[in-house]
């Protein structure tokens, strides 16, 4: 999924021509340990961190401090890539660019976060199956047609490798987990757990 949907639009931009004590103004004003820096033409040119300026003088400029991350991302980037490189890098954010290079906004651990609880549907009602399938082509689908055969909507849908299995969590669009238990019962499809989720969202 694109990324772009959880990118967060407020956050401090400096211009590298800018003294230090501007992209401390703007560190305060969001309350962050980073600073965006762009160019005289608006376009990314990199970050500047706190813990490297704390104690240069005030009246240095921004662009002698400023670094270029090994990562960012442009705006059709997805959420999965995005959480890849906060796992592979140092940084605490990932920079969010458009096509002409300039900053659209940041992504963190944070907005990656929300992003998963939202694609695990952990912000809806539902319920919640767990189950164990062998790993070959059509067996979720087994599980998927049971559920649509029985009016059973879909809200999200993870897998995971284990050993030769996948371990399958499918969140659904009912109220009633015993009803739901019912229905794997009769079609014979064993399952882990069945819990209902109140969602928080």
């Amino acid at each position: 999924m694109r990324a772009v949907r959880w990118v967060n639009t407020f956050f401090p931009k400096v211009k590298k021509s800018s003294p230090i004590s501007e992209a401390l103004h703007e560190m305060r004003k969001y309350s962050t340990d980073y600073c965006v820096v762009i160019d005289e033409d608006g376009k990314f040119d990199g970050l500047i961190h706190k813990s490297i300026i704390k104690e240069v003088e005030m009246e240095e400029k921004v662009e002698e401090y400023t670094v270029f991350p090994d990562f960012y991302i442009v705006e059709d980037s997805t959420i999965e890539e995005a959480a890849m490189m906060l796992i592979e890098n140092k940084e605490t954010i990932l920079p969010v660019v458009n096509s002409n290079g300039e900053v659209v906004g940041v992504l963190s651990l944070q907005e990656v976060l929300e992003a998963m609880t939202e694609i695990a549907a952990m912000d809806e009602h539902g319920i919640r199956i767990n189950l164990t399938l062998q790993d070959k082509p059509g067996e979720l689908r087994k599980v998927i047609d049971v559920l649509a055969n029985n009016k059973i909507n879909i809200l999200s849908i993870l897998t995971l490798k284990d050993d030769g299995s996948r371990l399958v969590s499918i969140k659904v669009d009912s109220k009633d987990a015993e009803s739901v238990a019912g229905i794997m019962e009769v079609y014979e499809i064993p399952y882990e757990s069945i819990v209902e989720e109140e969602g928080f969202f």
